[in-house]
C-alpha cells in the first residue's frame, strides 16, 4: 500500500510539472504571436509612412509641372521657372546657375503644416490616387522646400508623413532637366557650297522660323511665303495655297540668299527673309551637348549604341540577340505612343566629328519623340503619316495636320537627307546640310511646335528625384 500512495504521488507531481511547462510554453507562444504581431504592424505602417512620404515628393514633382495647383503664397512662383538662363530662356536656375530655393531646413522657401486645415486639405485630398490606395492609413503632417545640399541641384523636399501610430520624416535632393529650348522651326549649321545647279532647300517651315548658316539657295522669291497677321491657321501645305502666307515665318541666314529664279525688275526682298546675319547680329543656333543629351538619356530616357551590324543595343551593351532594327527602336503605333528622349551614339561613344556618325537609315512611317541622332540621317518615312492635334502659337484650339511622319524633335550633329517627302510638327536641329537624296525630289515641310521656346518636352520631365539622395532624417514612436 505505501508503494501505490508514492507511485500515485510521483505521477501526480510527473503531471503538475508537464502543466507547468506546457503553461510555459504556450505563454511563450503567445508572446512570440504577441511580438510578431506587433512587427508586423510595425513594418506594415513604417512602410505606408514610407509611401506617404513618397508620395508627398511626388506631389511636389507635380506642382514643378503644373503650379497651379498650388494654394498660393511663394509656393506658387518657386514651382514656375520664372528666372532667366545663361542662354535667355525660362529656367529654374538664374544666369549663373544658382538655383531659385535659398531658404534652409530651419527656414525653407516654402513650408506647409497639415494643423493647418487649408494646408490640410493640399497635402492629403481624398481623391489623389496614393491616399485611395492607402485606404486612409497614413497622411502627410508637413512638407518643406528649401536650398539643395548638392551643387547643381534644384531643390530639396523634405516630408513628414504619419501611419497610426508611427512618424517618418525622409529628404530627397530634386534636379532639373536642362534641355535648351529650340527657339525655330528649323535650324541648319552649314548650307555647304551653293552650287549655281543647285535646286532650292528642299525644307519649308509653318508657324515660325528657318535659320541656315552660310548662303542658301531658295527658289523663286515669289515663293517665299509672305509673314502677315492676316493668314489664315491652318494645316494646308503651302503647295497648296494660292498665296504662300504665315503669321510667324521669318528666314534668317548667315550669309546670302540666292535664287533658283532670279528676281524680276525691280521684285521687293520680303522683310521677313534677314540675309547676313552673321557675324552680326548673329543667328543665336540653339546647341544640344551632347554629353548632358547623353547623360540625361541614360538618366531619363533611353540610350542606344550602334552595332558593326548596322542594328541599335539599349543601354549600350552591344551582345547578340539584342539589337533592334531603327524602325523597331523608332516607329510609333498610334498618336500618343511617345518614346520621349531617344539618343543614339556615334558609332565610336565618343563626342561626333566628321570620321565617327557613319548614316542611320529612319523610314518609320510615324515616329514620336525627341530623337537626337548621332549620325548623318536619311530620313525615308514609309506610308502616309497620322492626322494629329497641333496648336500654333497664341492659339488655343487645335487643329489637325494630316500626313505627319515625326511629332517631336529630330536633332543631328551630321547630315539631313531626304529620300521621299514627308511632313513634321516639332522642330528640326542638323548640324550639317539639309538636301534631297539624288533624282526624289523630296521635300520636308515642318508645323513649329512653339512649346519647345519655352523649353517644354513632352515625355520628358521637368525635374527629377536625384539618384541617392533619399535620407531618413529621423523617425520616432509615437504614444
Amino acid at each position: 500500500m505505501p508503494n501505490r500512495h508514492s507511485e500515485r504521488g510521483a505521477a501526480l507531481i510527473g503531471a503538475v510539472l508537464i502543466i507547468v511547462i506546457l503553461s510555459m510554453l504556450a505563454t511563450v507562444s503567445l508572446n512570440v504571436a504577441a511580438q510578431e504581431i506587433e512587427s508586423v504592424t510595425a513594418a506594415k505602417e513604417e512602410a505606408v509612412a514610407r509611401h506617404v512620404a513618397e508620395a508627398g515628393a511626388d506631389l511636389v514633382m507635380q506642382w514643378f509641372h503644373d503650379p497651379s495647383p498650388d494654394p498660393g503664397g511663394p509656393g506658387r512662383l518657386l514651382f514656375a521657372r520664372r528666372q532667366t538662363g545663361a542662354d535667355g530662356s525660362p529656367s529654374f536656375f538664374d544666369d549663373v546657375g544658382r538655383s531659385r530655393f535659398t531658404g534652409t531646413e530651419d527656414r525653407p522657401d516654402v513650408l506647409y503644416d497639415a494643423a493647418r486645415p487649408p494646408d490640410n486639405r493640399l497635402l492629403n485630398d481624398p481623391s489623389t490616387g496614393w491616399f485611395r490606395a492607402l485606404g486612409g492609413l497614413g497622411r502627410i503632417t508637413r512638407l518643406a522646400v528649401y536650398a539643395p545640399a548638392s551643387p547643381g541641384l534644384l531643390c530639396t523636399v523634405q516630408v513628414t508623413a504619419e501611419a497610426r501610430s508611427l512618424t517618418r520624416t525622409l529628404a530627397v535632393q530634386m534636379g532639373a532637366t536642362q534641355l535648351p529650348p529650340i527657339r525655330a522651326g528649323v535650324q541648319i549649321g552649314n548650307s555647304g557650297p551653293v552650287q549655281a545647279a543647285a535646286g532650292p532647300l528642299p525644307v519649308s517651315v509653318h508657324w515660325g522660323a528657318l535659320i541656315v548658316n552660310g548662303d542658301v539657295r531658295l527658289g523663286a522669291l515669289r515663293d517665299i511665303p509672305v509673314k502677315t497677321d492676316l493668314a489664315p491657321v491652318t494645316g494646308q501645305a503651302y503647295a497648296d495655297m494660292e498665296h504662300r502666307e504665315d503669321r510667324w515665318f521669318d528666314v534668317f541666314v548667315g550669309g546670302e540668299a540666292l535664287f533658283t529664279a532670279p528676281p524680276a525688275g525691280a521684285e521687293p526682298v520680303p522683310p521677313n527673309l534677314h540675309v547676313r546675319q552673321e557675324p552680326s547680329p548673329g543667328l543665336r543656333q540653339d546647341r544640344w551637348d551632347y554629353q548632358t543629351l547623353k547623360e540625361t538619356a541614360l538618366r531619363a530616357g533611353t540610350y542606344y549604341a550602334r552595332g558593326q551590324d548596322g542594328l541599335l543595343y539599349r543601354h549600350g551593351r552591344i551582345e547578340p540577340g539584342r539589337g533592334v532594327t531603327a524602325t523597331e527602336a523608332f516607329q510609333s503605333g498610334t498618336v500618343g505612343d511617345h518614346h520621349g528622349l531617344v539618343f543614339v551614339d556615334t558609332l565610336d561613344q565618343a563626342p561626333p566629328h566628321g570620321d565617327n556618325l557613319g548614316t542611320l537609315v529612319l523610314n518609320a512611317g510615324y515616329m514620336e519623340g525627341l530623337f537626337v541622332v548621332n549620325a548623318h540621317v536619311k530620313f525615308a518615312p514609309a506610308g502616309a503619316g497620322e492626322s494629329l492635334p497641333a496648336r500654333s502659337p497664341e492659339t488655343t484650339e487645335a487643329l489637325q495636320l494630316e500626313g505627319i511622319n515625326l511629332h517631336g524633335a529630330l536633332v543631328t550633329p551630321g547630315n539631313l537627307i531626304l529620300d521621299g517627302s514627308s511632313r513634321l510638327y516639332g522642330a528640326v536641329i542638323v548640324g550639317g546640310t539639309a538636301e534631297q537624296a539624288s533624282g526624289t525630289g523630296a521635300q520636308l515641310e515642318v508645323w513649329y511646335d512653339n512649346e519647345f521656346e519655352a523649353g517644354l518636352f513632352r515625355g520628358l520631365p521637368l525635374v527629377h528625384q536625384a539618384l541617392g539622395t533619399w535620407l531618413e532624417k529621423h523617425g520616432d514612436k509615437r504614444t
